[in-house]
């Protein structure tokens, strides 16, 4: 079975809803206001069997002016277009305002109805159609089908029905492979099971025991009963109407303008870049209503620097979840007169300016070229996503696309796979040239010093432990960077500073073999090596790090002393059970302050275990050999 969605517009009381019920028998004008008034204040909701394989679901929408909100709210996701004309009255205001929206929420397909035909003669009906006919050109319904109607008598609904059905099995199905998603229209409850919600299915499809993302709450809710069409379902797909009994939440909770998603689509956000068509010019900062979905969200506009208003940036008083390529429709706060339509590019960064990546994503998203779109959010990053990461900024395409996409992008190099996640190649090299850059300063400034510590450069490119890990991985595969106890330099570096630390190395051990537990500070260092004083301190401080030097409290010594010590007290234990700091102390033949740190020492490295102030040998200090 396909399923489309069928949305009506026209000026108010040019018999929407008559047609309506004409058609499928059902009065849309639920609301006792409504009816006593006879014209539609809120949407209305009908099913209609177009064949055996063929069923849509109907949105009437309120014409009048006033409740232009509500219309709005019932347009955005319909597949075809009734537009109502009466044929006493013809084109009217709302008729134009209606057409106009509907070409700027991009809808393509649809029906021209002239009703009330029984109210005029033949003549009059002749220049009706021909007044619609040169109206529409350059509007997606110039070529559309016009059907001659009257709600009253019932003439013409054959045809409009035949039409409607001829043009539904045109339009290509929703996608009910892709993630699902629905705009909530309605919210009531039902005695005995709580939370009701309807709205048209724009893709994918749910079950009963499901569990959804309520946006913007971001609250997970479960299906606990779904109908469809009137009749209850035990799966909903896209293009269908949906009554979504939820669980999880209550009533209050829920509104006209949420959105029921899979949990792993949809970004949230109270900035969004948009590529705009105006219907008139729009200052900056100006206060706005969008109509997405089937929401109305307050907030302003604004220009980036040095463009024109093609390209603009929507700040919203409150969070919008949404995805990219979504078409809303922009009117002016007060009066609410219509602006233009808007398409969603990617939620806003952390700049007024438009940059390259960002004009060439919006030119992706306009066209729908997926495997461009992906590659420039990535471009426009400096982090590393996951493909999860990937498809929750890809909007709500199926994941065999997202994973085409990405497959294509590999292939061609244009994107590389780092670990379990990916980065444009640009990106990567982008990043390579910052750290690179930062250590060439960083040896310029430091010759004598080996490098620079690992978190003090992750700092500097400002980027997470995961992202910079996963990274410095590649960059240490690739040969970019080389990493001694923490700190990274550039091989060419590394490989001088490296022969410099040598030959440090073996002067020490010449100098300090015999030397005893004294401290070692860089004072006593210039003596025994013949250092000049620019670079002693940098010479003392790569033996500490290299282990020649080690600090015991405020006493550098010697490694091969500490050996000698640990030497010591394993003969020692092989005669004793215990030690204490006054027997170290005269082991050593010290002082108890040159003592304390070295037991320290020893039980911090697993020699001793301490038991109050006493010792004991451990497994490794019996094990202990030279």
């Amino acid at each position: 079975m396909k399923y489309v969605i069928i949305g009506t517009a026209g000026h108010v009381d040019h018999g929407k809803s008559a047609i309506i019920k004409a058609l499928t028998g059902t009065e849309t004008d639920r609301l006792k206001e409504e009816q006593m008034r006879g014209i539609s204040i809120d949407l209305g909701f009908a099913s209609l069997s177009l064949g055996d394989k063929l069923k849509a679901g109907i949105v009437d929408v309120p014409g009048h002016e006033r409740f232009l909100k509500n219309m709005l709210a019932g347009t955005g996701g319909i597949d075809l277009a009734m537009l109502v004309i009466a044929a006493d009255e013809g084109i009217m205001p709302q008729t134009k305002e209606h057409l106009a929206m509907l070409q700027l929420y991009g809808i393509r397909q649809g029906i021209i109805v002239i009703n009330k035909i029984d109210k005029v003669d033949g003549e009059w009906l002749e220049l009706v159609e021909e007044e619609i006919r040169e109206y529409m050109k350059d509007t997606f319904l110039q070529a559309a089908a016009i059907c001659r109607v009257s709600a009253i008598t019932g003439e013409g609904f054959a045809g409009l029905k035949a039409s409607l059905a001829e043009l539904a099995e045109k339009i290509p199905a929703r996608d009910s492979t892709a993630p699902f998603r629905l705009w909530i229209d309605r919210v009531f409850t039902v005695k005995g099971h709580g939370a009701v919600v309807t709205g048209s299915v724009l893709s994918g499809q749910a079950g009963v025991g499901d569990s959804l993302l309520l946006y913007p709450a971001e609250t997970v809710v479960r299906i606990r009963g779904l109908e469809s069409h009137g009749e209850k379902a035990d799966n909903i797909i896209a293009g269908q109407r949906a009554a979504i009994n939820l669980t999880g939440i209550e009533q209050e909770q829920l509104s006209r303008g949420m959105m029921l998603s899979a949990s792993t689509r949809g970004e949230i956000s109270c900035l969004w870049d948009v590529a705009a068509d105006w219907r008139q010019e729009v200052e900056n900062g100006l206060r706005v209503r969008l109509h997405l979905g089937t929401g109305e969200f307050l907030g302003r506009i604004y220009s980036f620097k040095g463009t024109d208003n093609r390209y603009m940036r929507l700040i919203l008083e409150q969070p919008l979840a949404a995805g990219a390529g979504d078409r809303g429709i922009i009117r002016l706060y007060s009066p609410q007169h219509l602006l233009g339509g808007v398409t969603l590019i990617a939620p806003g960064c952390n700049t007024r300016r438009l940059t390259a990546a960002r004009t060439a994503l919006a030119a992706a998203v306009a066209c729908s070229d997926e495997a461009a779109s992906l590659y420039y959010r990535l471009a426009e990053s400096r982090q590393l996503l996951t493909k999860e990461e990937i498809k929750r900024q890809s909007g709500y395409l199926p994941d065999r696309a997202v994973n085409q996409a990405i497959e294509r992008l590999t292939a061609a190099e244009k994107i590389r796979k780092l670990d379990k996640s990916y980065i444009a190649t640009v990106v990567l090299e982008r990043l390579s040239h910052t750290v690179t850059g930062i250590l060439q300063d960083y040896h310029r400034r430091e010759p004598d010093r080996n490098g620079l510590s690992k978190e003090i450069v992750r700092q500097k490119m400002s980027l997470g432990e995961k992202n910079f890990d996963t990274l410095l991985a590649c960059w240490l595969e690739t040969g970019v960077v080389v990493i001694d106890g923490g700190q990274l330099a550039l091989k060419n570096h590394a490989e001088r500073h490296g022969g410099w630390q040598q030959e440090v190395v073996a002067k020490a051990a010449v100098a300090f073999e015999n030397i005893g537990l004294i401290n070692i500070d860089p004072e006593l260092l210039a003596q025994k090596i013949g250092l000049p004083p620019d670079k002693i301190k940098v010479a003392h401080g790569e033996l500490v790090r290299a282990g020649v030097l080690i600090k015991l409290g405020d006493m550098f010594v010697y490694s091969k002393t500490i050996q000698n010590i640990v030497q010591l007290i394993h003969t020692y234990f092989q005669e004793k059970e215990t030690l204490t700091v006054a027997e170290l102390r005269d082991i050593l033949n010290t002082s108890r302050k040159i003592a304390v740190p070295i037991m320290e020492y020893l039980d911090m490295n697993k020699y001793t275990i301490r038991e109050g102030d006493i010792r004991r040998p451990s497994r490794k200090i019996m094990d202990f050999s030279e």
